[in-house]
């Protein structure tokens, strides 16, 4: 029974950590990527960025996934990637050092209070402080079961014999841990079930100190495994577990002192384990100075294969991030801002066009390559949302992912409009006398301009996650549909080239509306877009 209330707490953990991240990004509201990469433009300030994020986003994996993707997008150099993750994980640390106060008769009022504020809070902020609330009271009941289990262990003869053996064979202990915090994917968790075993009298501080750097190691052999299909993800995780092996063999000279005095810090042997905890991870932040240093070795005993050596290692769209709901709804969105780049640059083309009266032929090819790149975008995007699990996306991201998989049904329409139809009808215009061309041009582009505003209002309404800005798109969306009927009816005497050009735009005008209903469709007026 004391095993199976020992899993449990383990599970409550791991599940309390997942939606802690949730919470925390429904309290600080935003990209955290975009916000850590406005902070790497110095080493240091990388550290710290790392440290805060990584307090607030307690999980390795997800910071390195982080990491990765400012890796990939070229915003932000090597080294202050290094120090990004080395920082996060020691945020990360934060977390444990509050759960080793004791807070464990305070989990019903954590419970309670962030149960209210998580089902009755009506905006986003009050309903993350509530899930962040909520969880600390999930956090502390797991390891409140954990340490019961451990005093009810005390009781068996059998376990103690069992544990007296692990402590005599320091070895197996710290392979242990090391395997435990790899299957939990979570040094949080594992960490926990030491302090929780330390409490219940199973575990000596000598023990405790090798299942904590069992579990820093670990951590580091899961950040590379969850990172090893691609090459960036991979470097960094070789880099962090090539800095924290040496380190925890440094920290074994140590246990001397350890079995002679406790572990050195302050505070019972929960509050010791964590700032052991702390310390390793402070320790190997020493590292970041030599960060080049040490991307140097990794590409000595880890070398890029030749494909990725030629930059063919591009995915923009980790498959690992579907772990983290947030971050991979995050991710999509970025990749369909990529869209809106690509449409916008199609439409200027065309512009042009009008406006210096041809054609090219040489810019048909071009016009035909960005469509290809678009639609390798959204295919990437398709299965990637296909990917994402619906139940566990809070509202926000549901409605974000909704609107993604809108768009990504109206690419082909866009793509069709822009890259066959606006120029099939464009040369048929480009072909009409002059005076009469020259009059419809006015117009012509007025209505490209238009699409293009309509275009920018949908991306930034996705993008600063704001779905009250579908007023403006709606308002927007009926004026350009006003101003288009109307050119039609004072403009007759155009030739019919120009009419068709222009209908393509009002096409163009209601496939983008119709993305901005599914975003905002919760919203006041949303029915009437």
């Amino acid at each position: 029974m004391a095993f199976i209330e020992i899993t449990a707490g383990v599970f409550l953990i791991l599940f309390a950590l997942r939606y802690l991240r949730k919470g925390f990004g429904c309290v600080v509201g935003g990209d955290l990527l975009d916000w850590l990469q406005g902070h790497t433009h110095t080493r240091a300030r990388a550290l710290a960025g790392g440290m805060v994020a990584g307090t607030v986003m307690p999980s390795s994996t997800a910071m390195a996934l982080l990491s990765v993707q400012m890796s990939r997008e070229g915003k932000v150099a090597w080294p202050q990637v290094f120090a990004v993750l080395l920082g996060a994980q020691v945020g990360i640390t934060a977390l444990i050092q509050v759960l080793t106060f004791n807070l464990g008769s305070y989990a019903p009022v954590f419970l309670v209070m962030g149960g209210a504020l998580f089902l009755y809070g009506d905006a986003a902020r009050p309903r993350g402080v509530g899930q962040v609330t909520l969880v600390f009271g999930f956090l502390l009941f797991g390891m409140n079961l954990i340490s019961g289990a451990a005093r009810a262990i005390a009781e068996d003869p059998a376990l103690v014999d069992l544990f007296a053996a692990l402590g005599a064979l320091p070895v197996l202990l710290f392979a242990g841990a090391v395997l435990l915090t790899f299957v939990l994917q979570s040094s949080t968790a594992s960490i926990a079930v030491g302090i929780g075993l330390a409490t219940g009298g199973q575990v000596t501080p000598t023990m405790l100190f090798l299942w904590v750097l069992g579990a820093n190691i670990g951590l580091c052999l899961t950040v590379l495994a969850a990172g090893w299909p691609g090459a960036e993800s991979r470097r960094l995780g070789a880099s962090v577990l090539l800095v924290k092996v040496p380190l925890a063999a440094a920290f074994l000279f140590l246990l001397p002192l350890v079995e002679a005095g406790g572990m050195g810090v302050p505070g019972d042997l929960a509050r010791q384990a964590a700032w052991t905890h702390t310390f390793f991870n402070l320790s190997a932040a020493l590292a970041v100075p030599f960060a080049v240093f040490v991307g140097h070795l990794v590409d000595v005993f880890l070398p890029a294969k030749e494909e990725e050596a030629a930059g063919k290692d591009r995915v923009a769209l980790d498959p690992l991030l579907l772990q983290h709901p947030s971050l991979a709804v995050n991710a999509a969105l970025r990749e369909a801002l990529r869209v809106f780049d690509q449409l916008h640059v199609l439409r200027e083309a065309l512009v042009a066009a009008v406006r210096a009266g041809t054609l090219s032929p040489h810019r048909l090819p071009s016009l035909a390559s960005r469509a290809r790149e678009v639609m390798e975008i959204r295919q990437g995007l398709v299965r990637f949302l296909d990917g994402l699990d619906d139940d566990s996306l809070d509202p926000g991201d549901a409605r974000m992912k909704d609107a993604l998989d809108d768009l990504m049904r109206e690419i082909p329409v866009l793509l069709r409009t822009l890259e066959r139809d606006l120029p099939e009808e464009l040369q048929k215009f480009l072909a009409v006398g002059a005076p009469a061309r020259e009059a419809a041009v006015p117009l012509i582009c007025g209505a490209a301009d238009r699409c293009a505003r309509l275009m920018e209002a949908v991306a930034r309404m996705l993008m600063q996650e704001k779905p009250e800005l579908g007023g403006d798109v709606r308002e927007l969306k009926r004026e350009n549909s006003a101003w288009m009927i109307a050119a039609k009816r004072t403009h007759g005497q155009l030739p019919e080239a120009a009419w068709e050009i222009i209908d393509d735009f009002q096409q163009l005008n209601r496939r983008l509306g119709g993305v901005a209903y599914v975003y905002c469709r919760e919203q006041p007026g949303a029915a009437d877009l």
